[in-house]
């Protein structure tokens, strides 16, 4: 019987390189955003058993998928300052 002794391998910090090629070999943006994120998920995990080099990357597209999800769930709307009501530009007097 053989006991491993070594100690474990720290985690690699994400490469930007890695994260490129992953986007664009194996997780391209459109499967991201259109894919279900059950699916998503498998597929992440499918990348990580069998190219264990991005591991520290799928995970960040995962998490930039669910975040960008998160933003458009809810309603549409436009950012900044409410708007007071005004009066419409044809009911104005027109001077001369």
């Amino acid at each position: 019987m053989h006991l491993n002794t070594d100690p474990a391998v720290p985690m690699r910090k994400p490469c930007i390189r890695d994260l490129a090629t992953l986007t664009a070999t194996l997780l391209p943006p459109a499967l991201v955003q259109l894919a279900p994120l059950k699916q998503l998920r498998r597929r992440v995990r499918e990348i990580n058993a069998t190219h264990p080099h991005y591991q520290e990357e799928t995970p960040l597209v995962l998490a930039w998928e669910e975040q960008r999800r998160q933003r458009l769930r809810g309603e549409l709307h436009v950012a900044g300052r409410p708007v007071a009501p005004a009066a419409s530009v044809h009911s104005r007097p027109v001077s001369a």
